[in-house]
């Protein structure tokens, strides 16, 4: 991770591929509190315009569902067992 001349934090293809799997940390359980140059860095991404521009469209991807799944369903997700 490298610093440009304004400052700001340079955006790289591991960020990409890292932050969908940071952004569910509170419902894991998770405090960036205590990793604090993760926060840092997840703060930036969650910061920059293309970010709040693809999360601000997008429903809740990791919200439980009210409904618990039916038998069909658990059969497409899990697939039939003994």
């Amino acid at each position: 991770m490298s610093s440009s001349r304004s400052g700001s934090i340079e955006y790289s293809i591991a960020d990409i591929a890292c932050y969908p799997w940071i952004v569910p940390h509170d419902g894991h359980g998770q405090d960036l509190q205590a990793f604090a140059h993760l926060k840092r860095r997840f703060d930036s991404i969650a910061a920059r315009p293309a970010t709040i521009r693809a999360y601000g469209q997008a429903t809740d991807a990791y919200a439980r569902s009210a409904a618990p799944l039916t038998d069909e369903q658990r059969r497409h997700l899990f697939g039939v067992t003994a």
